[in-house]
């Protein structure tokens, strides 16, 4: 499993912020297991984040770099690590700058950082997931 034996107090915390986010999304508990367990990989006792192979097929494309490589560059600046300043640093950088569609704005992020297409609302995510371990998931699915 996703989890150590004995849970953190830390990882119960985030289990019991990020419940609500994905409870109307889900219809078995199982479901919910697999859109929130991102958030517990790369940390002591657990499996290393791998993002689904079928999904950065079809997403994370040669396409997809300059998006990944805008959002890197937008989130580093972000100093205040909350879903509001994540959410305007990349709406600015990827919506305006880029001048996408949310959908294409927003697919590669999300899968570079969930492994999943179908995942928690995007700006929670990365808000929950920490800058540091973020940044480096979004780095990680750059090709160069």
């Amino acid at each position: 499993g996703v989890f150590t034996v004995d849970p953190t107090a830390e990882q119960l915390a985030t289990l019991a912020l990020a419940i609500p986010l994905v409870q109307e999304r889900m219809e078995t508990l199982r479901q919910g297991v697999g859109m929130l367990g991102f958030l517990y990989y790369d940390q002591a006792g657990s499996p290393a984040f791998a993002v689904d192979p079928d999904e950065a097929e079809k997403v994370l494309t040669d396409e997809a770099t300059p998006v990944l490589k805008a959002a890197l560059s937008a989130l580093e600046s972000v100093e205040q690590w909350n879903t509001e300043n994540i959410e305007h640093a990349l709406r600015t950088a990827l919506i305006e700058g880029l001048d996408l569609k949310p959908k294409f704005a927003f697919g590669p992020v999300r899968v570079a950082v969930t492994g999943r297409r179908v995942s928690p609302p995007l700006f929670e995510s990365l808000e929950l997931l920490g800058k540091e371990r973020s940044l480096s998931r979004i780095a990680h699915a750059v090709k160069d």
